[in-house]
């Protein structure tokens, strides 16, 4: 490896590393009070509150890799061109081509990464991640609970509190349904709740006071109402996991890629398509926002460091665009789906490679013909 691609490639990696910090970090301040607050306020372990958090890297890095990617790319093409080095390496004739190798290494290394989260990460984090629940919810079963949200406390289990106690073991205004097969959910009304911690005998519970349960029974055409003035109701034990198995989140991509084929044809191919085309998409845009980054890097001038982040931004806000559209046509035309998922990687590869051969063009022909006129004398 030239010098000249060493000393690109030292000028990227301390923006890379500070920017994907940067970045992850701000895609997790928003979950940081939620995990403060089972630690101090509802006595969660700080283990498995650690667990909860390192189950949501896999998710967010596959979203932040790319961007930190562009962004440190942008950054320090933009200081080289600030301090005129840019210009130098033209008089020199290395033009972005020049750039082309270090640029390229490290976007390799980010795309066999993002596809290494993709394929096994995400599932490994999802399923850290239900487990971590259950076992949150078995020691404190009000821990993950909210007021006026809809909580899946347990398989087919959801509950509704209209307060919750600052302590998360008390609430009031609950509303409680359990669904069962082949009939309507069972709905329970109560005025206060208590919840219940597993023990050696039992599992987690609810002990709700003062309500009523509802209940439709089509088969008898018959609307049932009973009261009471406590009722002790406890969790199932089997794990919220055992539901989700075939979740497209729990699938790595040789799994997916295998239910697609079993269900090719149908409707229920549709979020295992998504899910399976978002991974690689998200993977080669690693490619496509490095390539590209190298002819917008050298666009800018000396303050190319103040307008970097907003390219970043403008890029990341189109590229998950066309992510967010595609997942509201998972369950409608796949191919169309496909293709949005796709274009924005087609369009920023073919953009940079037209934009480099158009530079390339510009600095190289000149000197060519010069010289054969040169030559003719």
């Amino acid at each position: 490896m030239k010098i000249i691609h060493r000393y690109i490639l030292a000028e990227i990696w301390g923006p890379y590393l500070i920017t994907l910090f940067t970045f992850t970090l701000v895609t997790l301040l928003h979950r940081f009070s939620r995990l403060a607050d089972l630690v101090v306020a509802k006595s969660v372990p700080a283990s498995l509150v650690g667990k909860l958090l390192l189950s949501l890297l896999p998710r967010f890095l596959e979203i932040t890799l790319p961007a930190a990617l562009l962004l440190a790319v942008l950054l320090a093409l933009g200081r080289l061109g600030a301090d005129s080095e840019t210009t130098a390496l033209r008089t020199a004739g290395v033009g972005m081509r020049g750039f082309l190798l270090p640029v390229l290494l490290v976007s390799l290394g980010t795309f066999l990464v993002n596809l290494t989260i993709g394929w096994s990460g995400i599932p490994w984090g999802q399923r850290m991640l239900t487990e971590s629940i259950s076992r949150i919810v078995s020691i404190r079963a009000g821990a993950g609970v909210d007021e006026h949200v809809f909580r899946e406390v347990g398989p087919d289990v959801l509950l509704f509190p209209d307060r919750v106690s600052p302590e998360g073991t008390g609430m009031t205004g609950v509303l409680l349904s359990q669904r069962v097969e082949g009939q309507d959910p069972l709905l329970v009304f109560a005025k206060n709740g208590r919840f219940l911690p597993e023990n050696s005998t039992q599992s987690a519970g609810i002990l709700l006071f003062d309500g009523t349960i509802h209940n439709y029974d089509r088969k008898a055409d018959a609307y049932r109402m009973a009261s009471f003035r406590e009722m002790e109701f406890r969790l199932p034990r089997v794990s919220v996991a055992a539901g989700n198995q075939d979740s497209p989140r729990n699938l790595t991509l040789p799994e997916l890629a295998r239910k697609i084929s079993q269900a090719e044809g149908s409707s229920s191919a549709g979020p295992y398509r998504y899910r399976f085309h978002r991974r690689l998409s998200l993977a080669a845009s690693c490619l496509a926002f490095g390539l590209l980054a190298i002819p917008l890097g050298h666009s800018q001038r000396a303050r190319g460091k103040s307008s970097a982040l907003a390219l970043t931004l403008v890029l990341i806000l189109f590229f998950y665009l066309f992510i967010a559209a595609a997942g509201a046509l998972e369950n409608s035309s796949q191919t169309l789906m496909t293709a949005i998922l796709w274009f924005p990687n087609a369009a920023g590869l073919a953009a940079a490679i037209w934009l480099l051969r158009r530079s390339e063009t510009r600095l190289i022909f000149l000197p060519d013909l010069f010289g054969r006129l040169a030559g003719k004398r």
